[in-house]
């Protein structure tokens, strides 16, 4: 049972470390290629995400014996438990990132959201307002806690549908309702 506990935490941890450097190496191209705000850069990362949540249950399970289960409910704790690592080492990149490599991103970020809430036709003074209040919300500490909670949730969601794969009986439901029945007798 011990060792299941620290191949679990194991798997996750390396999962996580892997999914959270592909999604790093993604935000430095886009970084360096100054696109920052493309849409496509948030599908790669879910993509990365469901790839790396799946790879890391599927590799758990075939490391597990023959009678031993995978239920649900652990392949969802593990997606989780890998997502929160990833999620650790994102937020240390997001505060590196807008503190020390590029402080003047947020402004960017911001400008690039003042000048599409223009051209939606807003109200500037509402825009204005908005902005200001963007701007106290986004500093690299927060964007960093941020970075936490958004890929921990990213990484529940993922698991609540991948979990179904991804699990493993030791019997099947049929069988498991013939042993009810026969325990009836």
């Amino acid at each position: 049972m011990e060792a299941n506990k620290n191949l679990f935490w194991n798997k996750a941890m390396f999962w996580g470390f892997v999914i959270a450097l592909a999604s790093m190496l993604v935000t430095t191209v886009y970084y360096s290629t100054d696109n920052m705000a493309s849409k496509s850069q948030s599908w790669i990362d879910w993509g990365i995400f469901v790839v790396g949540i799946i790879v890391c249950g599927m590799v758990y399970r075939q490391s597990l014996t023959e009678k031993e289960e995978f239920p649900y409910s652990k392949a969802l704790g593990l997606g989780v438990a890998t997502a929160l690592f990833a999620s650790l080492i994102l937020a240390v990149f997001t505060f590196v990132l807008h503190k020390y490599i590029d402080p003047n991103l947020i402004s960017e970020i911001l400008s690039s959201t003042e000048d599409q809430l223009l051209d939606s036709g807003l109200d500037e003074d509402m825009i204005e307002k908005q902005i200001e209040i963007s701007a106290k919300l986004m500093t690299p500490a927060l964007l960093s806690i941020y970075a936490i909670f958004g890929t921990v949730i990213k990484g529940l969601i993922i698991s609540l549908i991948t979990s179904i794969a991804i699990r493993k009986k030791s019997i099947d439901g049929f069988e498991a309702a013939m042993n009810e029945i026969d325990d009836e007798d």
